[in-house]
């Protein structure tokens, strides 16, 4: 379906069905004033990292403003240049940051119709994202499932649609797994158990896209405001702090947003069935676009922060405050959220 007639399609359905929502392609743009605070109980010294809203073309970081009784600096990691807000708290001392994060984002629309259809040449700094990970192995069990998904397929745009059309119909939502999952990609194929979260069901994407060759990616942020596709995926209006949400991508030339995970979300959370007219719209939106009810952080995954970490070598994705309390590792959930806050203070 080309998108003339997916537009002409959208406009029956809405027509015949006010429960469908109105798709639009890049054209609204927001600004979010984010606060993020804790107050920290701990007595021992105290280092902790924390997610900084990135600059890309659908996306400004307009203003940062820290108060923190600790010691802070602004870093990057040394391989995905992912922004870093570290602070140091010593031991027996008040510790306690607010930061608030005023941020541009907007939709973003790709037209699938005018991508190449095949990588000619692939940028240096895109080439980053073939290579596998920890959580992202290119070999194996997930190279036998990509190249079963894309058997017949020709180009390199028809493959990436295969995969996550099968990537659609074949994982689940689990709403017991904590957080956005871990994406362990090895593990989900091996097990055949293909139930997650976000960071779960788009790793696979992720992974199997690497696989065959094309550049992928997750993209680890927060959502800010309520998705005009359906409250089931976000219906967030204040309280941010437990709205971590893992996005990916694909590189044709460009990079294409791409979101699996949000149509197995609207599939749970309204019970709905793939054949239902909502979630065919919506999966076709969601290979090339994605609503701005987001913002990003990074698209770091299976790295050391920077300064390092002293109790591990690597963390698995950075989306959430990361902490070492008298020299060891914090659980990233517990600090989240129960000692720490994320607060949508202004959207306008």
């Amino acid at each position: 379906m080309n998108r003339r007639e997916f537009m002409k399609t959208l406009s029956f359905v809405i027509v015949g069905a006010s429960i469908l929502p109105k798709i639009s392609y890049g054209k609204e743009r927001y600004k979010v004033k984010l606060l993020y605070e804790t107050n920290l109980p701990f007595k021992e010294d105290v280092r902790l990292w924390v997610p900084i809203p990135y600059d890309i073309d659908y996306q400004k970081l307009i203003k940062m403003d820290v108060k923190t009784t600790g010691k802070y600096t602004i870093n990057k990691d040394k391989v995905y240049g992912a922004p870093i807000l570290y602070v140091e708290f010593k031991k027996n001392d008040e510790k306690q940051l607010k930061v608030t994060f005023e941020v541009e984002f907007t939709e973003r629309s790709v037209d699938i119709n005018k991508l190449p259809k095949d990588n000619t040449t692939i940028p240096s700094d895109v080439a980053l994202f073939l290579k596998p990970t920890e959580h992202i192995p290119t070999d194996g069990i997930v190279k036998e499932y990509a190249e079963k998904i894309t058997a017949g397929k020709k180009t390199q745009l028809e493959k990436v649609r295969a995969i996550y059309d099968w990537v659609v119909e074949n994982t689940y939502r689990d709403p017991k797994v904590k957080g956005c999952g871990p994406g362990d990609v090895r593990r989900m194929l091996e097990t055949k158990n293909f139930g997650g979260k976000c960071t779960d069901i788009n790793s696979l994407f992720v992974a199997l896209c690497r696989a065959i060759g094309v550049p992928a990616r997750e993209v680890f942020g927060l959502r800010v405001k309520p998705s005009f596709l359906s409250k089931g995926i976000s219906s967030v209006t204040k309280d941010a702090t437990k709205a971590q949400h893992c996005r990916a991508e694909f590189y044709l030339g460009q990079w294409v947003p791409a979101d699996p995970a949000d149509v197995r979300k609207l599939l749970l959370e309204e019970n709905l069935t793939l054949d239902h007219p909502k979630v065919k719209l919506i999966k076709e939106y969601l290979f090339g676009n994605w609503d701005a009810h987001w913002i990003a952080f990074n698209h770091a995954r299976d790295f050391q922060l920077e300064p390092p970490l002293k109790s591990v070598k690597s963390i698995n994705e950075f989306m959430y405050p990361i902490a070492e309390v008298g020299g060891e590792l914090w659980d990233k959930l517990d600090l989240t959220f129960e000692k720490s806050k994320y607060t949508v203070l202004e959207i306008l």
